[in-house]
């Protein structure tokens, strides 16, 4: 029976974890632990997931990018953002980047900025990043740090975006191999 299951701590380590994080991951992804004796925690009562839960793990990692060693492997598409950090406090200090996971991002942000929300958002290659950014800060906006700017005209910077995200192909659109290129097969 003990065999049909994983430990958290056997699979936090294969999947690039810590016990705490990987339980918690585990949670959010709709799975509740279960309590039983594997082989790996010497016969005492460990929490554990059944194979194919492990499985499912396992293949969600792969699908957000990351590999044994924990290092991510950064997804080239995502979305170009606005965020106003503190809104309450000052209506024209916004946040401006990539990312390749929206809500992911905007929890991180809020660690420090309860308040923050999103603005607006585009379809983005993670690549257009810093010519967006240099782009729009351009419009009446003055540089905080670390791409952190005071805006005076956040809802013309939207607008400035917005034309500027419809000069550009669909980010998932890949150009096409010439006849000559040697990566054809």
């Amino acid at each position: 029976m003990a065999e049909e299951y994983v430990s958290l701590k056997h699979l936090a380590e294969e999947i690039g974890m810590d016990r705490s994080h990987a339980r918690r991951y585990v949670l959010r992804l709709g799975i509740t632990p279960h309590k039983r004796r594997t082989p790996d925690s010497q016969n005492q009562l460990t929490l554990a997931v059944d194979k194919n839960e492990a499985d499912l793990i396992r293949q969600k990692r792969r699908e957000e990018g990351f590999i044994g060693d924990s290092k991510p492997i950064a997804k080239d598409v995502g979305v170009f953002y606005i965020i106003r950090l503190v809104p309450e406090l000052d209506n024209r200090r916004v946040k401006m980047g990539f990312a390749d996971d929206l809500v992911t991002r905007l929890c991180q942000h809020r660690t420090a900025a309860p308040t923050a929300h999103v603005v607006a958002s585009w379809p983005c290659k993670r690549s257009w990043e810093s010519t967006v950014m240099d782009c729009l800060s351009a419009h009446n906006c003055r540089l905080i740090l670390n791409e952190v700017f005071e805006c005076d005209d956040v809802e013309g910077l939207m607008m400035l975006a917005n034309r500027l995200f419809e000069l550009f192909p669909d980010p998932k659109q890949r150009t096409p191999l010439a006849e000559a290129s040697p990566h054809n097969t």
